[in-house]
């Protein structure tokens, strides 16, 4: 009988594998305290899924070195990632998936894994998000069904900003708690698989949040009421206000203006797509027009471009289209600026209620993030 042909080989990298777990083993006590609980858990071998929650990138290296398989990971592929990942990526290796697409070559490779007994390790929130905003997609529970295979939630703690705080010698501590096995999903009479999966999906990322430490940031965003108002003013060289033609209003200004305080995907483009876009993470300190309209162009070639997707899978369809247009609409006023000589000074306001502060709070300046990790 001719051996089954697979689209990749379960289990591979053994030996490259198995020297990167140990060498994690050895380094992470010294940078971290490791706490982790429910090994128990464990079953003793595939076909498995294992999923967690992902507010940084140490709990990919956890899953990794700290699960007693060779996990085959699920890993971000529609973006360039930092060098340090890439080539770590490079030496792990893993099955890429580009977010916002369908991806049946990516999806068929995870299902040959787990036809072969194998582990395949899965992040359901897709990438790392703003503390509280996090959320499930569907690709876990239709891999569940499609492959009959439970799912093992972990939790994970303490990450967020954990690497940061270990190469400063201060040896946070992270958790990783290990939950009981979520039998196969089955979709139930009645109901459409795009609706069970979705509820599915849901409750998968309900049990891990379960088993992440209540007090963990990534958990509990400080912010309620929040609002957004977008703020531009033009200037003549003589530093006297002007009034901006009404052919160049922003249609959705709170869209843009959000847009503008969200440090993560503004980091994407400046740090792993390596565009001029640092100007539009610190509107504050007054860029000049010329700057400005270069970045908006930037940021717009690469989503008219080779990334489609990429604001699509984060914030929806509809918002993203409205982001793309209030970049264009915020271009051609920057370019009108840099031709009639005008300085534009342009400030996203956005107004929340701070929870452990008790008070409303009123933020101009924006968070710039200096490393995802």
């Amino acid at each position: 009988m001719p051996q089954q042909q697979y689209s990749i080989a379960y289990p591979r990298k053994r030996f490259v594998r198995t020297l990167l777990r140990s060498l994690v083993r050895i380094i992470f006590p010294m940078l971290f305290k490791i706490t982790i609980t429910g090994k128990e858990n464990f079953p003793e071998s595939g076909p498995l899924i294992v999923v967690g929650n992902h507010p940084a990138a140490v709990e990919v290296v956890l899953m990794a070195a700290y699960t007693p398989w060779n996990v085959e990971p699920l890993g971000a592929g529609d973006v360039p990632q930092e060098k340090i990942t890439q080539v770590l990526e490079g030496l792990y290796g893993q099955i890429p998936i580009r977010r916002g697409h369908v991806n049946r070559v990516s999806l068929q490779k995870a299902v040959d894994v787990l036809t072969q007994k194998g582990i395949v390790g899965i992040f359901p929130e897709g990438g790392v998000w703003n503390s509280g905003e996090a959320r499930a997609h569907s690709g876990v529970s239709w891999l569940s069904y499609k492959t009959n295979t439970p799912i093992l939630p972990i939790g994970y703690g303490g990450t967020t900003g954990a690497l940061t705080k270990a190469l400063q010698f201060k040896r946070p501590k992270i958790t990783m708690n290990i939950g009981k096995l979520i039998p196969p999903a089955n979709v139930l009479h009645g109901k459409t698989r795009k609706a069970y999966f979705s509820e599915h999906s849901k409750k998968i990322m309900r049990t891990i949040y379960s088993l992440v430490p209540s007090n963990d940031p990534s958990l509990n965003s400080n912010v309620r009421n929040e609002r957004f108002e977008l703020e531009i003013k033009a200037f003549n060289k003589q530093y006297e206000r002007q009034i901006i033609p009404q052919q160049f209003n922003i249609s959705h200004p709170e869209v843009l203006a959000n847009f503008f305080h969200q440090p993560m995907i503004l980091y994407i483009f400046s740090r792993n797509l390596e565009i001029p876009t640092l100007s539009l993470e610190k509107l504050d300190t007054r860029p000049s027009t010329h700057e400005i309209a270069h970045a908006l162009r930037s940021i717009l070639a690469v989503l008219n471009g080779d990334y489609p997707y990429l604001l699509s899978y984060r914030v929806g369809p509809k918002t993203a289209e409205l982001i793309k247009i209030g970049l264009n609409e915020l271009e051609a006023l920057a370019l009108w600026a840099e031709d009639t000589g005008m300085i534009l000074e342009i400030d996203p306001i956005r107004y929340y209620f701070a929870i452990d502060q008790d008070k409303e709070i009123i933020q101009i300046k924006q968070e710039f993030v200096e490393s995802w990790m």
